[in-house]
């Protein structure tokens, strides 16, 4: 009888150190595994949602910043799916043009609209990418990141959990050809390949064949060859809390 109880403990022991062991090498690869935060903005509800299937064939997770006074059916069915509901002020105003007044009821008053109707927001990305260190101090009391729209920078985790970071358009409006399109992409999954547990940000409006939008086949270019270089798609909201 006592040595089934020492036979005993010592799997129950050698069990707990394993499994100790296989959290840590997940933390690990988790803490490398660098990452794109794919993100539309304003409110294109109808376009987004044809494309829910193709986010989950990919396990892409994204991040809509929308224009809207009060949550609709389609937030709620995003974060259904896993994706994150931030926002964009409610008219899509340049916030460098508004007085403080005004910055409250387009973008601050909103949170505790939403927060009534369960939603908790958390991200804020600038209508045109115009902000300022004014805006940034004040919003960052109430957000925990704001995004801007010029350009892509490659930071760790830990960037986006509190601050201001920059974002990149992937509009179709900014590529002649396909092609250019993809070997566009092609140098950025390289370049975050080369820096692990690094990511970036990058957007678009629509999905579809205008200017401000990304075709159906970009898109999903961007995702097969994320999915390929084992680069995971983040909302921003994930990461605050990672």
């Amino acid at each position: 009888m006592r040595k089934k109880f020492i036979i005993s403990i010592s799997i129950i022991f050698f069990a707990i150190i394993l499994i100790l062991g296989c959290v840590k090498i997940y933390r690990v690869y988790k803490a490398r595994q660098c990452g794109i935060l794919l993100a539309f903005d304003d409110y294109n509800a109808e376009s987004w949602e044809e494309y829910f299937d193709l986010f989950d064939r990919y396990n892409a997770k994204v991040t809509f910043f929308v224009n809207a006074t009060e949550p609709t059916d389609f937030c709620y069915d995003a974060i259904e799916r896993g994706h994150e509901i931030a926002f964009h002020t409610i008219n899509h105003i340049d916030m460098t043009t508004i007085t403080e007044e005004e910055v409250y009821i387009q973008a601050i008053k909103p949170i505790e609209t939403f927060r009534e109707h369960g939603i908790e927001l958390t991200s804020f990305s600038y209508p045109y990418g115009a902000y300022s260190g004014e805006l940034n101090d004040l919003l960052l009391q109430y957000y925990k990141v704001l995004r801007g729209a010029y350009y892509y920078q490659v930071v760790g985790k830990d960037v986006m959990r509190h601050g201001f970071v920059e974002s990149l358009s992937i509009d179709n409006i900014h590529y002649s050809s396909d092609e250019e399109f993809e070997k566009h992409i092609d140098s950025i999954i390289a370049e975050l390949s080369r820096n692990k547990g690094a990511v970036v940000g990058l957007f678009s409006h629509a999905i579809g064949g205008g200017d401000w939008c990304i075709t159906g086949e970009r898109l999903e270019y961007l995702l097969q060859k994320a999915n390929e270089a084992g680069i995971q798609f983040y909302t921003y909201k994930e990461l605050q809390q990672d």
